[in-house]
């Protein structure tokens, strides 16, 4: 019989892990079916055929723009499957946002496929938008695109036996689902513990701390994202472990490095850089994480999906063609934003007055205090330091670089605020924030001053919701809108990353430090990743999960 399309060139096989020249691969109505020469109605001679590559675990919503957007950057790029957590979403939205970005993989040949919240609030240490019980995250799991439960972020209710999360893994479990993991630091007899019920992880940031995951049976997943880089670190783990047990994942990238590197593709490229053989890396960009996951593509082989990348270079991942079901080049269904999809009412705070924000004191020169030491990559450590005290308020001391951080409660109106110190940010003037808050998704704003903290407080009040930088030299506040959830733009990506290299800039210019950004001003609410960090209702001891005094 005559197929559709012959590919003829050195195939990628990631399932003997060689290279074969002179291959050939037969497609027919979207699928492989030979690995051989067949007469063709279209012949394509390629220097290497590989499978698109699949990022294992990724959050859309860090990129600040919809699926649809999403995948018109990384399909072109070799990127033909994300596994999405919509976990910001449901944080702000429940259940009707995750079916919505559900919904939007409708719109994009990227074949989506989705992890179900599983954390959703992460902690009762801070008010979210919007709850994730047992019974609606059963429900969820239903769906057809649906291949596992969402990072379990709750290890102490894993190590504890709290009912709610161990019902979500039994459910997932049931099912015949994958659990996926978020072990940041854990070790030890915690870890042996969750090993039973986790199957994945995506947090390691030390070899050491990879290994030992490595050893007791989790698949490891290699992250290249934009605030936490862990594949210079981790690469050598492919010279220690079964590589077919480890993964590439991006878990958060911002919408300029996906414009200007690209999703996964720019993780398979790194990992090649820094010693991992090409066949390797796309082994663990494509058939582990398809093996993960139970996904029929991610391999080449009869019956698979014809999602395929003809490359001109393997070590730089030099992308001539891309196959989605054996189309040439897919691309999205043009279409605006559906915003009826996402609700864009969901910035609740009144006007906020600098008082609202200051930590008040008994009269006093100075105040020893606790910090929290932003380190980078997600990563914050304990730290004490000294604050002045004026008109009874605790200020910024600029000197050592330590600045007050407020976290406003966002979706209910309640005007909850708790406020502490940070330090790391490197402002010497204005304020930044954001209505990008992991994982509550409250509103964060740090800066010099608390009337300068108010002011973008306001602002981004005014816009509902985004990421800006206050400029009080230049009397400016420079902002990109995310009027969805607060969280995603309803713009295509390149005006989006435009925007965002804006707010970067104005960042950038009242002292922002270019490796911490706005990015990790996200974090820095993000309570289950030690060491200190800041919520709606004050500042949090990881290592406790307990508030604990901002005055030392």
């Amino acid at each position: 019989m005559t197929v559709d399309l012959l590919l003829k060139g050195t195939l990628v096989n990631v399932h003997t892990g060689q290279l074969e020249p002179g291959s050939a691969v037969a497609i027919d109505d979207g699928e492989i079916v030979a690995l051989a020469e067949r007469e063709a109605d279209a012949v394509i001679e390629t220097e290497y055929i590989a499978p698109g590559l699949i990022d294992a675990h990724m959050h859309v919503e860090s990129s600040m723009v919809t699926l649809p957007r999403y995948g018109e950057a990384v399909v072109p790029r070799g990127v033909t499957s994300v596994v999405h957590d919509p976990h910001e979403i449901a944080n702000v939205l429940g259940a009707s946002g995750v079916r919505s970005v559900i919904k939007d993989a409708d719109y994009t040949p990227l074949k989506a496929r989705f992890s179900v919240p599983s954390s959703v609030p992460a902690t009762q240490l801070q008010d979210n938008g919007a709850t994730l019980g047992p019974e609606a995250v059963d429900d969820l799991l239903e769906g057809d695109t649906v291949v596992a439960l969402g990072e379990v972020m709750d290890i102490p209710g894993v190590v504890n036996g709290d009912d709610d999360i161990r019902a979500k893994i039994q459910a997932a479990q049931d099912h015949g689902l994958t659990v996926d993991g978020h072990m940041p630091q854990v070790r030890g007899n915690q870890l042996q513990i969750v090993s039973q019920y986790l199957d994945n992880d995506h947090e390691s940031i030390t070899l050491e701390e990879a290994r030992a995951k490595a050893d007791v049976g989790l698949r490891v997943y290699l992250r290249e994202g934009s605030s936490s880089k862990n594949i210079t670190d981790l690469a050598d783990l492919a010279n220690e472990v079964d590589t077919r047990y480890l993964s590439l994942c991006t878990d958060d990238r911002d919408v300029v490095d996906i414009v200007e590197k690209g999703g996964v593709d720019a993780a398979l490229r790194k990992a090649i850089r820094n010693g991992v053989d090409p066949v390797t890396a796309v082994q663990m960009g494509t058939i582990n994480t398809a093996e993960s996951y139970d996904l029929p593509f991610g391999k080449v082989k009869p019956g698979s999906p014809a999602d395929l990348v003809l490359l001109s270079d393997l070590e730089t991942w030099e992308v001539e063609q891309v196959l989605i079901d054996g189309e040439r080049n897919p691309t999205s269904t043009d279409v605006s934003y559906p915003e009826t999809m996402l609700r864009t009412d969901t910035v609740n705070v009144s006007l906020i007055e600098p008082e609202d924000l200051a930590l008040s004191v008994p009269e006093a020169e100075t105040v020893d205090v606790r910090v929290i030491n932003s380190l980078g990559g997600l990563q914050t450590a304990k730290m004490e330091s000294t604050v002045p005290a004026k008109d009874g308020w605790l200020r910024a001391n600029l000197r050592k670089d330590v600045l007050p951080i407020s976290v406003i409660e966002r979706h209910s109106s309640n005007l909850s605020v708790g406020t502490g110190f940070v330090h790391g940010l490197g402002l010497d003037r204005g304020a930044i924030g954001s209505t990008i808050a992991h994982d509550a998704h409250n509103l964060v704003v740090a800066g010099t001053t608390y009337e300068e903290m108010a002011t973008v407080a306001n602002h981004l009040r005014e816009i509902g919701g985004g990421i800006a930088a206050s400029d009080p030299e230049t009397e400016t506040t420079t902002s990109l809108s995310l009027p969805a959830a607060g969280l995603i733009a309803d713009r295509p990506l390149e005006s989006v990353a435009e925007q965002f290299e804006a707010v970067e800039a104005a960042a950038k210019a009242i002292g922002v430090e270019p490796e911490a950004g706005l990015m990790e001003l996200a974090f820095l609410s993000l309570e289950v990743i030690p060491e200190y960090r800041i919520t709606n209702n004050g500042l949090v001891d990881v290592t406790k999960m307990d508030y604990v005094d901002v005055v030392h």
